[in-house]
């Protein structure tokens, strides 16, 4: 049997704009390919939502839920009137045995969406390892006015439970936007520098709630 002739047996779905097609946190055992109209990908996040995607013909969706039984990593709403094959592990067990070439790609564009979610938490715990350093240098240098303050790294990333190199990086990313100086494995701050890790913390603070 054809991927044709399997995907034939599975039903189609149209459904107009706005219609909410499931949301995070849903159990779900199907997949989605859009045949018709387009499909935004969205993240929640306590209160915020984060647009991850908008998807035209073509295009798949929901596969994680398919192949393990995840619930729905993300919502997805249809932004303009669209039609959608549903495909549950039956049809996709025939498509597997059908055609291989399908499921490679499939498999091909599941890789390169995990590696971009890979990307992103490393980007999120990135920035919040500079926020930990930033607040703590911020601390030290306020209990310690109107003296200079002098950090040593190695103390530093013990007190912090982070590498020495991890402590290093987000020094020397704080010390090019002005923020102090670093020699001989010292960072050094006095109240100007204080002032430039304040506003500092608050643009990543701010960058990090972009992102979440």
């Amino acid at each position: 049997m054809s991927t044709q002739r399997s995907l034939a047996q599975a039903p189609e779905l149209h459904l107009p704009a706005g219609t909410m097609l499931f949301r995070q946190g849903d159990p779900g055992e199907e997949m989605f390919v859009i045949s018709r109209g387009r499909v935004r990908l969205v993240l929640m996040h306590e209160d915020h939502e984060k647009e991850v995607g908008v998807l035209g013909p073509g295009d798949f969706f929901g596969e994680l839920s398919l192949l393990y039984g995840a619930p729905r990593t993300a919502s997805a709403q249809v932004l303009e009137d669209a039609t959608l094959v549903s495909i549950r592990r039956d049809v996709f067990g025939m498509m597997m045995q059908d055609d291989l070439d399908v499921v490679f790609r499939m498999m091909n564009v599941l890789g390169q969406r995990l590696s971009g979610a890979n990307d992103r938490v490393r980007g999120q715990m990135q920035r919040l390892a500079y926020l930990q350093i930033l607040g703590h240098a911020i601390r030290r240098g306020l209990a310690e006015l109107p003296a200079e303050t002098s950090l040593d790294l190695d103390a530093t990333a013990r007190e912090l439970g982070m590498a020495v190199a991890e402590l290093r990086a987000g020094v020397e990313q704080a010390v090019l936007r002005g923020a102090g100086t670093l020699r001989d494995g010292r960072w050094r701050l006095d109240r100007q520098a204080l002032q430039t890790l304040a506003e500092e913390l608050y643009r990543t603070a701010a960058s990090q709630d972009d992102t979440a």
